[in-house]
């Protein structure tokens, strides 16, 4: 017998993103559905991010055991074991799974549906025998890697940043293709977990970061023994009987590589079953067909449909989260629901981390604007740490309002968390100034950053009358 349900909300996608978002929705008091539709849970696995993390762990403790001496103690080499880290990260995976259980999200109150589903117009969705009819529809069903149309490299086995966390053997030459924040955090991983590894960053090298700070990152990478072939492109995989050989194009000629494996990183495409949407003709985005077009607060050409995270180009996941919680709030009547690109914090989490927000690009500043830089590694945080790289960058109008920031080192992230707020809020770099940090702290380099920018600035007439004033004794 068909069942018709009319939810407040519907949440297509059965990956940690829509199950957050279900919860977060149904806790504010909604009446959710989510629709684990066939094939999301497997190309966006609940708990991916918490194995990468877990494996970028793994990876940094073995340097840290490497570079000890940095802190007064031995050096060793590490000796990592591929199965025991490949299972540390699925464990942690497998303890964090139950929060979005389907026994709990409906102990939550919240409807699960599974199975495959499709739009029968723009205001019902068909699961089996169920149709629902929701005040609001969310395409959450994630992304999945881009592969590129290499000749030969669908001749052999390839790694995916998805696939790779799989992986329980060491890689004797890793080949990274593609210029992404996953490309080289994985390439920084493998490498410190003792293999070869190659990156050829095929047509962008970290695009839309400021080129400043990633040459510092790159000089990381290299030191650790990461060669980065910024000077090339991958043009063919040639299979072999004995590893894989990469056709490499460079100016005047060519070039190659014989490697054990290759990763494919370069981004990630919404994850958009024509199956589901077909019926909708939602428009698409005209520079990226494979795009939805979305607003700023996700909605799509359908008054009743909204995107976030991978369905909506976001391939960043706490961007994405913070998405679902502005639509939550949107759905509630307690804002707008839109996310101010200027405000989003873009990270890298390799070693040294990058992080970002707002414009920072180099060159001659816009007029009205300046730029102000300061050497993280000099830090007291840095030094204790043995930390000795990093740099912060914040562009500065109208005196002393933050427009945009940039940070690599040590703290980075947390850094630029901190200035992301302070835009958000409207603070000033001298209400920077004015914060009590614990010390040591990577962040009192922007303590340093205030008080030098405050000390180049014209002082009115009435303040050097008092400052001469105080210095006559009584």
């Amino acid at each position: 017998m068909a069942d018709t349900i009319k939810p407040d909300l519907c949440v297509i996608g059965g990956g940690a993103l829509a199950g957050n978002l279900a919860v977060q929705a149904s806790q504010g008091g909604l009446h959710v559905v989510l629709v684990d539709s066939t094939g999301t849970r497997a190309v966006d696995p609940p708990q991916g991010q918490l194995r990468h993390a877990a494996f970028l762990a793994s990876a940094a403790r073995a340097q840290a055991i490497r570079t000890a001496g940095q802190v007064g103690l031995d050096n060793a080499e590490p000796k990592p074991n591929f199965r025991a880290i490949g299972e540390h990260a699925a464990a942690l995976a497998a303890a964090a799974a139950p929060r979005l259980a389907a026994e709990r999200l409906a102990a939550l109150g919240i409807t699960v549906l599974a199975g495959a589903a499709s739009f029968a117009d723009q205001r019902s969705l068909k699961c089996g025998d169920t149709t629902v009819r929701a005040r609001q529809f969310v395409l959450a069903t994630g992304a999945t890697p881009v592969i590129p149309p290499l000749p030969g490299l669908d001749a052999v086995p390839y790694f995916t940043p998805d696939t790779i966390a799989d992986n329980i053997r060491k890689l004797s030459h890793l080949a990274v293709i593609g210029g992404t924040p996953e490309s080289f955090e994985l390439a920084q991983a493998y490498r410190r977990l003792g293999s070869m590894v190659t990156i050829v960053p095929q047509g962008g090298l970290l695009p839309g970061f400021e080129p400043e700070l990633v040459a510092i990152l790159l000089q990381a990478l290299r030191e650790e023994g990461v060669v980065v072939r910024d000077d090339a492109e991958v043009s063919a995989i040639v299979p072999r009987s004995q590893g894989t050989g990469v056709t490499l194009r460079v100016a005047g000629g060519e070039d190659s590589l014989d490697v054990s494996h290759v990763l494919v990183a370069m981004g990630r495409a919404p994850l958009l079953d024509g199956g589901l949407l077909d019926k909708l003709k939602l428009r698409r985005d005209r520079l990226r067909p494979d795009h939805l077009l979305v607003g700023p607060d996700g909605q799509t050409s359908s008054g009743r449909i909204s995107a976030i995270g991978g369905a909506a180009g976001e391939y960043q996941p706490h961007v994405a989260t913070r998405q679902a919680g502005l639509l939550v709030e949107r759905l509630l009547g307690q804002g707008n629901g839109r996310l101010d690109p200027r405000q989003i914090a873009r990270f890298i989490a390799t070693q040294p981390a990058l992080a970002q927000v707002g414009p920072v690009a180099t060159g001659k500043p816009r007029a009205g604007h300046g730029v102000l830089r300061a050497n993280l590694a000099e830090t007291d945080a840095a030094r204790a740490g043995g930390q000795m790289q990093g740099a912060v960058r914040l562009v500065t109008a109208r005196g002393d309002a933050i427009v945009g920031a940039g940070a690599i080192g040590p703290g980075a992230g947390e850094i630029v968390a901190m200035l992301a707020l302070a835009m958000a809020r409207g603070l000033t770099l001298g209400d920077l100034g004015r914060l009590a940090l614990p010390q040591p702290s990577p962040a009192a380099a922007l303590l340093d950053l205030a008080a030098r920018h405050l000390a180049q600035q014209p002082r009115p007439g009435w303040t050097r009358l008092l400052s001469g004033l105080a210095r006559f004794p009584r």
